[in-house]
């Protein structure tokens, strides 16, 4: 079992009370718990609900949005009604009051594992709850990030009516857009934020969040068109992109517009290792990479709106959309 809170004499009391029966993992570092989930399968989770760096209720959507049919169970001090419904609203298997009382805490987590068993796959969860929690947590490990999911939603919304996408193909492309970075909580932070040049091994590292957020999001049930655009948001027209090289029609239309907009935001906006680029810079780009990096014929569509509507793409504005 995973059991988090950021007092470290709660983990050590719980440590002590549960080593006998549960092989116990006990952190006191939500960020490092979010990309254990990751990482490997727990059966059981015991987090506490008021966290300062990443609270409980997100952990438990992270969680869920991998292992669907996980038994989470959080712990809080200042039990309410309403913490307690939305918690088990978005698929808390249940809630234990603080101060813990350890004689019968075994027993409280043995019957929640065999309550979550039980249920299956926690089908309260809610995908939107799933990609808010997400999107905080890549922000919060990348603030220079913050704001760009929703401005690559409204950009690729833009692009997608301009070309003439059809209802179903924008529902699609809005929902990979808001999603296509959640692979990024399974980069370390230091290489997410690091200044300058990344070296080979750092890059090999962001090379894997397109194929970590497909796995993220492969229990979601109704999302298979929309985790294969996120999967290739990263990848090229003539098939020397990432993870999976795929080339030309391969890569489907909405995940080619996905591209273009995501690539167009990273430059018109400052990052940590990359001043923001003019959009005269930003032209010349997309042009000299048309048929090779994107597809020509969305190209030439992409440089016309850079040429004609700069200023509202790069702050993406509702309206625009």
């Amino acid at each position: 079992m995973l059991v988090v809170d950021d007092d470290p004499a709660i983990l050590e009391l719980i440590r002590a009370q549960l080593s006998a029966d549960f092989d116990v993992v006990a952190l006191d570092d939500p960020t490092r718990a979010r990309e254990l989930t990751l990482e490997r399968r727990f059966d059981l989770h015991l987090y506490d609900l008021t966290m300062e760096r990443l609270p409980g209720l997100e952990l438990l959507l992270l969680t869920l949005a991998t292992s669907a049919d996980a038994a989470v169970v959080l712990m809080t001090g200042e039990p309410s009604v309403e913490r307690a419904v939305e918690a088990l609203r978005n698929g808390a298997t249940d809630m234990i009051l603080k101060p813990l009382r350890f004689g019968d805490l075994s027993a409280s987590l043995w019957r929640a594992l065999q309550k979550a068993r039980a249920r299956g796959p926690a089908a309260g969860v809610r995908i939107a709850a799933v990609h808010d929690a997400l999107t905080r947590a890549v922000e919060a490990k990348d603030p220079t990030t913050h704001g760009h999911g929703d401005r690559v939603r409204r950009l690729c919304q833009l692009v997608g009516r301009s070309i003439g996408l059809s209802p179903r193909a924008l529902e699609i492309l809005d929902g990979a857009a808001a999603l296509h970075d959640i692979g990024k909580i399974g980069v370390p932070d230091a290489v997410l934020t690091k200044p300058g040049k990344l070296t080979p091994d750092e890059f090999e590292l962001i090379k894997k969040h397109p194929a970590v957020g497909e796995r993220i999001l492969e229990p979601v049930p109704g999302l298979d068109e929309v985790r294969r655009c996120v999967v290739e948001h990263h990848e090229r027209w003539d098939g020397q992109g990432y993870p999976n090289g795929r080339r030309g029609a391969e890569i489907s239309l909405p995940g080619r517009v996905l591209i273009m907009a995501e690539v167009f935001d990273a430059l018109a906006h400052a990052r940590s290792y990359k001043a923001a680029w003019s959009q005269a810079e930003i032209s010349k780009f997309f042009r000299e990479r048309a048929g090779s990096h994107f597809e020509p014929e969305l190209a030439a569509t992409f440089v016309d709106l850079v040429d004609h509507d700069f200023e509202s793409m790069v702050q993406a504005a509702p309206s625009a959309a």
